[in-house]
């Protein structure tokens, strides 16, 4: 299953050594998993203090104790996006809307 991650730290994050090391710590954990396949991709966003990965895991349950394992994970604010892979979604809706779109146009 794939998963769009964000996470964000409020503008008011104090750089304090705790947080810091949390950070590094968890760019750390995120490079790992890159190389073990968990994350297939990401990085650190531009301007906000964030991250933004893509994690390929297999269910719900484990995207959750990925999640919440990251040493950054109280400090940052979450958003997980459940994802469908392109081919995946042709399959699934797009063939069977463009034969219908097709056979519509034929009447």
């Amino acid at each position: 299953m794939l998963f769009l991650v964000a996470g964000q730290c409020p503008i008011s994050t104090e750089p304090t050594p705790d947080f810091l090391q949390a950070s590094r710590d968890t760019l750390e954990q995120l490079g790992a998993m890159q190389r073990d396949g968990r994350v297939r991709g990401g990085g650190v966003l531009i301007g906000p203090l964030g991250v933004c990965f893509i994690a390929d895991v297999a269910s719900n349950e484990a995207m959750h104790v990925l999640l919440t394992t990251l040493p950054s994970f109280r400090y940052a604010d979450w958003e997980v996006t459940p994802l469908i892979p392109f081919e995946r979604d042709v399959e699934l809706s797009l063939d069977d809307a463009l034969s219908r779109a097709r056979a519509s146009a034929a009447d």
